[in-house]
Order: structure tokens, then C-alpha cells, then sequence
């Protein structure tokens, strides 16, 4: 668990450590139980400083010296058992699903493939390519009963996947090969999704 803490400009980052590092630390701890009492292994970093290009150089280190498989947006953390998996593609299919099976598929009650198709001829293909990575996703002992596909006609795919994350309670993306703006340590794309939503966004990594 990588926590930064965004010391104000011109502020001394150790002293705003000193008076915040408790009630960091406590809210770090908070979230890596979750993960513990799923027997998960948990390790905690903490890092005060400023905003900008120092703090994504540092994040982008840590996630690439951890081997991370993915990022997490954390928002407010409730149950990981109602997901939401937009696809552009199936270009990050077989990493999702990866990431997906250390899920316990007795604990999902609904996992929605969706994907975004901006004019109608181009649905049938949409479905086609997510009924592949449902059978992938039943491969790895999920049931039919778990997983719900959709696709929808919009014309901005952004704005489609935010309103349908309010009803699910993370949403899972996989990285692209979208290049972050300066100061951005994720894409734009996922900077913009996690702003407008108010559940945990995670980006499974792509590790080459």
C-alpha cells in the first residue's frame, strides 16, 4: 500500500509529516486490513512532499520496483463484489481476467463487461468481443449468473462508463498505451474517470 501525502507549496515536508503522520499512517493501516483479512500479504509506504512531476516520478518508481499488477484509485473502499470491466478492446482482456481470478468468484455477485460503442454497426462486434472474455472469465470458475455483458451506443465513452460505475462498486480498467500529460502519473483518461466517480478505480498494469 504506496500512500503520498501532498505537502503544500513552500511547506516544509518534514514538518508536515510530523503533524500528519499519524492520522496518515492510521488511514493507510485501515485499507491494507481489508486486504489482510483476505489473507492477503500487505506491505505499507508512506511518503510526504510536494505534487507534480516529483511525486509521479515517485509513484511510477515504486510501481515499477514492486512489479505492482495493477494501480488502485482508492476512494471509498466498500465490498470488491460488484465490478465493472469497460473494454475498448481485448487488447488487456487476458491481464484482466488475471487479475480478476484472484477474486474469489463465490464473493462476486455481479461483474459487468462493458463496452462503449459510438455508432450501432459497431455493436454486434462489441458483443462479439466481450462474449470471448466471458468465456475466459467462465474458465476461471466464474458463473454465468456472476457476469453480465453490455454494450452501449454513446457518443462519449468517458461520460457512459462514469454514470454506469454509480451503479457498481469498483470499477477495473486496464492500462493502454495512452501517454500521461506532465504531472500525471496515470493517463488522462484514468484521471478523469476517477475524479468524475466516487468508487475505487483500478488500472491493471501492463507489465512488459
Amino acid at each position: 500500500m504506496f500512500g503520498y501525502w501532498k505537502t503544500p507549496e513552500g511547506e516544509d515536508p518534514a514538518v508536515i509529516r510530523e503533524e500528519h503522520v499519524a492520522e496518515a499512517q492510521a488511514k493507510l493501516y485501515e485499507l491494507a486490513a481489508q486486504f489482510s483479512r483476505a489473507d492477503a500479504s500487505t506491505e505499507v509506504q508512506l511518503h510526504f512532499g510536494p505534487a507534480d512531476e516529483q511525486m509521479t516520478v515517485l509513484q511510477t518508481r515504486v510501481a515499477e520496483e514492486t512489479d505492482a499488477d495493477a494501480v488502485v484509485i482508492p476512494k471509498r473502499i466498500t465490498l470488491w463484489n460488484n465490478i465493472l470491466v469497460p473494454l475498448r478492446d481485448d487488447q488487456n482482456a487476458d491481464r484482466i481476467v488475471e487479475f480478476l481470478d484472484a477474486f474469489a468468484p463465490e464473493t462476486t455477485f455481479m461483474l459487468e463487461l462493458f463496452h462503449v460503442a459510438t455508432d450501432p454497426s459497431e455493436v454486434e462486434t462489441a458483443r462479439e468481443m466481450l462474449g470471448s472474455v466471458e468465456r475466459r472469465l467462465l474458465d476461471h470458475g466464474f458463473t454465468e449468473s456472476d457476469l453480465e455483458v453490455t454494450v452501449e451506443v454513446a457518443t462519449d465513452p468517458e461520460a457512459a462508463i462514469i454514470e454506469r460505475a454509480s451503479g457498481h462498486n469498483v470499477v477495473v480498467l486496464g492500462e493502454t498505451e495512452e501517454l500521461p500529460r506532465e504531472k500525471l502519473f496515470l493517463g488522462p483518461t484514468y484521471e478523469r474517470i476517477s475524479e468524475r466517480t466516487d468508487i475505487p478505480v483500478v488500472v491493471v498494469r501492463n507489465r512488459r
